[in-house]
């Protein structure tokens, strides 16, 4: 039986994932670069949930108010909310403690590649549209989102480090 070829898209992800994530011997480079991607897709995914089952929420109790206020409600409400319990998953991370941060750089690169792939796919007729649209619908929310995730997880990263740096001064000069 004759393999089924792979499109040429699919090689060029294959080939990113291989130079990103493995070592020439096809072990992984870093569990804490390939786990904190998987965890940003999670939260992508769980951030895209989340404004599914919110949107409808906001636009119903902000029936009477503007458009404008509506649309900063939707955008601003879900993405917050749901940062504070990922961005609280920084504290089970007990060993590697910037993994939520990390998890949240690259949920920053995935939305600036979006914003940069859907320059160049949306369609040339009506582009203004298309990519108004993208923003409403996807750009404008998950950037919210990263932006809150990663301040949120740099807080917490940041002060997680200062105390154990200053947990092992106190310890040295305690046995000195």
């Amino acid at each position: 039986m004759a393999k089924k070829e792979k499109s040429a898209f699919s090689r060029k992800v294959d080939e990113i994932c291989r130079v990103v994530f493995l070592t020439e011997e096809g072990r992984p480079k870093s569990t804490l670069l390939v786990y904190s991607f998987s965890l940003a897709l999670l939260f992508i995914a769980v951030y895209m949930i989340s404004y599914v089952f919110l949107v409808d929420v906001i636009e119903r109790m902000l029936a009477n108010s503007s458009v404008v206020i509506r649309n900063i409600f939707e955008y601003l409400v879900p993405g917050i909310l749901v940062s504070i319990p990922c961005v609280a998953l920084s504290y089970l991370c007990k060993k590697k403690m910037n993994m939520v941060a990390a998890a949240y750089s690259w949920m920053d690169l995935i939305v600036i590649l979006a914003f940069f792939g859907m320059t160049f796919t949306a369609d040339k007729s009506d582009w203004a549209t298309e990519y108004s649209l993208f923003l409403m619908i996807v750009g404008i929310p998950m950037l919210v989102s990263a932006i809150s995730g990663t301040i949120g997880a740099q807080i917490i990263y940041r002060k997680r480090v200062a105390a154990l740096e200053k947990k092992k001064v106190s310890s040295l000069h305690s046995a000195g």
